[in-house]
């Protein structure tokens, strides 16, 4: 998993600040879910962005793989289950934030005073290391506001 600053243009561009890569090589797991992380400091204000699907998940036996973005405490906070799997009738190439149960965060974002973590939750059909391709971006903002003067 790659996270990018996102040079000057491309945040006014994106309105974001960070781009999350994820390709089939970081799905690992023996398992039909995984969560990737990326830390996010104490004072940071989080807003979640969009979804490019860059290249469908194929893998010889899966027929679901979505993924989904929250925290510890709301699983789907800035992101509900996306569908990413080549296999699947509704895959979703571009997608806007979108509200789980913290509907208030998509577009207000989220303060964190101690740190945590931005968690990417995917679930398959089939065990997540048999992925042979595919390729997501996830964006975001990441403010310190700590930094801020």
């Amino acid at each position: 998993m790659l996270i990018n600053k996102l040079p000057t243009e491309a945040q006014a561009e994106m309105s974001a600040t960070y781009e999350v890569v994820i390709t089939h090589e970081d799905l690992t797991a023996a398992a039909t879910t995984q969560t990737l992380t990326v830390n996010l400091p104490a004072g940071s204000w989080v807003k979640s962005g969009c979804h490019i699907l860059a290249e469908e998940f194929v893998s010889p036996s899966s027929t679901s793989l979505t993924y989904k973005v929250g925290d510890d405490s709301d699983d789907d906070l800035f992101m509900t289950a996306t569908q990413i799997d080549a296999a699947h009738a509704s895959t979703i190439t571009y997608k806007a934030p979108t509200p789980g149960s913290g509907a208030a965060a998509v577009g207000t974002g989220k303060v964190y005073a101690a740190a945590d973590t931005l968690d990417i939750n995917l679930a398959g059909s089939h065990n997540l290391n048999t992925f042979t391709a595919g390729k997501i971006k996830y964006f975001f903002t990441l403010v310190d506001l700590d930094t801020v003067n």
